[in-house]
């Protein structure tokens, strides 16, 4: 009986034994799913997701995403894209030393003219040429920026400080409208609107 006790407790110690956590799942592979087709201006989100050997999930992978071309479609560190120009490009995600295989991506025409983008406290491109009526989107990341227009009439109206969004402006009326971020000094652009 005492041998008994003795065997109970020394497989109770082994088992309490270290430091209760578990070992994460290898990853062996990175997959990319999400529509593969987009508009000049049109946000998607992609997901990517990280599989052990056995082909399932590894929850909670940390997964970092590229673009092959930034002039056609950018992605953030969400796996947000927003087509940027017509064309065609590839999202890459990788995850645990893994990348996943080339992911597709068709820009096509929209109503968008130009999708300006701000990273490095720099707005890409910084001078955009459009017609009257056409619209530009401005992508903000997670960094908060501004976009305060000058050029009297007609200027279209502020973009009051934001982060994490994308927004619209129509240039309705022909002529030149400088812009900044007034947050950062030395970032800003310039809207040429032809008629």
């Amino acid at each position: 009986m005492r041998a008994a006790a003795i065997l109970m407790t020394a497989v109770l110690v082994s088992a309490c034994s270290g430091d209760g956590a578990l070992d994460a799942p290898a990853i062996n592979s990175v997959i990319i799913t999400g529509k593969q087709t987009i508009t000049v201006g049109e946000a998607v989100q992609l997901t990517a997701t990280a599989r052990d050997v056995n082909g399932l999930a590894v929850p909670n992978a940390k997964v970092t995403y590229v673009s092959s071309s930034a002039a056609v479609v950018s992605v953030n560190s969400t796996g947000r894209i927003i087509g940027v120009g017509p064309g065609s490009a590839s999202i890459t995600a990788s995850s645990g030393g893994f990348s996943s295989p080339p992911y597709p991506i068709t820009v096509t025409a929209g109503a968008v003219a130009v999708v300006v983008t701000m990273q490095a406290n720099t707005f890409t491109p910084s001078q955009l040429t459009i017609r009257a009526g056409q619209s530009v989107l401005f992508d903000f990341p997670a960094d908060q920026h501004n976009v305060i227009f000058s050029g009297g009439a007609g200027k279209p109206a502020d973009i009051q400080t934001t982060s994490n969004r994308a927004v619209t402006v129509q240039f309705p009326t022909a002529g030149t409208f400088p812009f900044v971020c007034n947050l950062h000094p030395g970032m800003n652009g310039t809207a040429i609107v032809n008629p």
